[in-house]
């Protein structure tokens, strides 16, 4: 199973993606990208959050990939529930790692 979901700057020039491959017990990750979307390097992987590993229960409806106000800062919501954040703008990225639970303190706007 795979889940994919992703969402592209007004600009066009970054994307924000999630990617959730289960190819079984053992197999399973969810990682979180800042892709490069136009140019030379369109396609390439700017940054990178492993979100978790593990068997997860959710489907594509449960996430949803969005930028923010200012549209520095993408984020990666799941349940709801805002879980990891690239910063386009300053080069940080926060969560991820997580077991089951979600509880980092994101900046978001």
């Amino acid at each position: 199973m795979e889940i994919f979901d992703s969402a592209i700057r007004t600009k066009g020039d970054l994307a924000g993606v999630f990617e959730y491959e289960d190819t079984g017990p053992q197999e399973a990750t969810a990682h979180f990208y800042l892709y490069r979307a136009e140019g030379e390097t369109a396609g390439s992987i700017l940054d990178v959050i492993h979100v978790r590993s593990g068997h997860w229960a959710i489907t594509e409806a449960d996430v949803a990939v969005r930028w923010d106000g200012s549209e520095q800062r993408v984020g990666l919501f799941v349940f709801g529930t805002l879980v990891a954040a690239l910063d386009a703008a300053a080069g940080t990225k926060y969560g991820g790692g997580y077991g089951k639970d979600f509880n980092a303190e994101i900046p978001w706007s």
